[in-house]
């Protein structure tokens, strides 16, 4: 993305009226690049997806999984048919939807933790995933109102504020979920190794 928004000097944070969308646009300068990134995105978090699925040690945890699939699979869908393409706004809208349900069903989880068993750690990011949710509805909600008012009305209005936070959202979870899964896998090796 940040390198479609260097080649098109036509998309900013402000007008309000911006859209990451307009990044894909056909004839736009980036539209390439940010197609090929969205489906590499897509593509590359399928596999992080699968991956999640096969260390998931609980329900709650595969629904995770699914959940970021569907994202990852809304972000390659949304790549591989730019605006004004029919797939194109239900597809990110699964991607946003499902990737805030991520972090959501997530962050429940480390707060509650599977049977009676609650670390700090784990609850600690666990309220950390659902507030980032809040902030991320929040977002939404001042989307809504933007696009409500007589100054700024329209069917884009304050979008791309939005769009970027929730896709910094899922995006820093799943650097947070790598590193926690490498983390883990590294714990266990030495235990395995220590055990032999």
């Amino acid at each position: 993305m940040l390198v479609a928004v260097a080649l098109d000097s036509t998309v900013s944070a402000l007008p309000v009226r911006a859209r990451l969308s307009d990044l894909g646009r056909p004839g736009a300068p980036g539209a390439l690049v940010f197609g090929l990134g969205l489906c590499l995105a897509g593509a590359l978090g399928l596999g992080f997806a699968r991956g999640c699925w096969r260390a998931a040690n609980d329900p709650l945890d595969r629904a995770v999984a699914a959940v970021s699939g569907a994202a990852f699979l809304g972000l390659g869908v949304a790549g591989a048919v730019p605006e004004p393409g029919i797939a194109h706004v239900p597809a990110l809208s699964t991607a946003y939807l499902a990737g805030v349900s991520a972090l959501l069903l997530d962050g429940v989880r480390r707060r509650h933790g599977p049977g009676d068993h609650v670390d700090s750690a784990g609850s600690r990011a666990g309220t950390v995933l659902v507030g980032t949710v809040g902030i991320v509805a929040a977002l939404w909600a001042l989307r809504a109102l933007v696009a409500t008012t007589f100054v700024l009305s329209g069917a884009t209005s304050a979008l791309l504020l939005a769009e970027l936070g929730t896709l910094s959202a899922f995006g820093g979870w799943v650097v947070f979920r790598a590193r926690a899964g490498a983390s883990a896998e590294s714990a266990a090796s030495g235990v395995t190794a220590a055990e032999r």
